[in-house]
């Protein structure tokens, strides 16, 4: 029996533990990821300032301060708060057991349905970490194995679980459907075209879960 917490777990280990496997160009991300020159978007002012914020302070924030001054306003304009049907959760702990693993952990953010606590996760933003960070733990590992908890959890691996891992100005897009996962490029928060890509990749999470739950699809 392995007993281990989420923030050990490598992602060749889940990989191996759970038999899931990494691809490149998945069709279901390439689709999440994809934007054309129509879908295209202006940063507005506020996101503007938040960028060149980034881009001054990223190099001396803690992760508290990344927290507070960039990530939390930034995921503001994506209204992942609407009760009764989901929230966005922070600092949530979840656990996963099987005949051979015992795991746990404390997620930095998720939207789940649920009102006190969560119980269909639908993304995950995990293990973001200043610029310097003196951590020597996998990002993309806790994030995996937080990922393969949720589909558990669901009991249907047809539902594609979504997250991202944060370092600084960077983001990584993950995508895992059934034994399948695959992994962004890096997106640069601080470069003008990449943070208003972010905005219409936070946007296709939101409408993923209003058509999951049956929800009116908006922008």
């Amino acid at each position: 029996m392995i007993r281990r917490p989420f923030e050990q777990w490598l992602f060749e280990e889940v990989e191996m533990e759970f038999d899931i496997e990494r691809v490149k160009n998945m069709p279901e991300l390439v689709q999440w990821l994809s934007i054309s020159e129509t879908e295209k978007v202006n940063l507005s002012d506020r996101l503007d300032e938040l960028r060149v914020s980034l881009f001054d302070n990223v190099d001396t924030w803690n992760e508290d301060e990344l927290k507070m001054f960039f990530i939390s306003p930034f995921l503001i304009d994506f209204k992942f708060n609407n009760l009764p049907h989901y929230r966005a959760f922070t600092q949530r702990t979840m656990s996963l057991q099987t005949e051979t693993v015992e795991a746990n952990g404390r997620v930095e953010w998720m939207v789940a349905t649920g009102k006190q606590r969560p119980r269909q996760p639908f993304f995950f933003l995990q293990e973001y970490q200043p610029e310097q960070s003196s951590k020597k733990n996998d990002p993309l590992g806790q994030l995996l194995i937080a990922m393969v908890d949720a589909q558990l959890l669901n009991q249907n691996n047809s539902i594609p679980i979504y997250g991202c891992y944060n370092i600084g100005r960077m983001w990584f897009f993950v995508l895992l459907v059934d034994k399948k996962y695959s992994v962004s490029r890096a997106y640069d928060a601080t470069r003008t075209e990449d943070l208003a890509d972010m905005v219409i990749i936070f946007k296709r999470v939101r409408r993923h879960i209003h058509q999951v739950l049956g929800l009116p699809i908006e922008d």
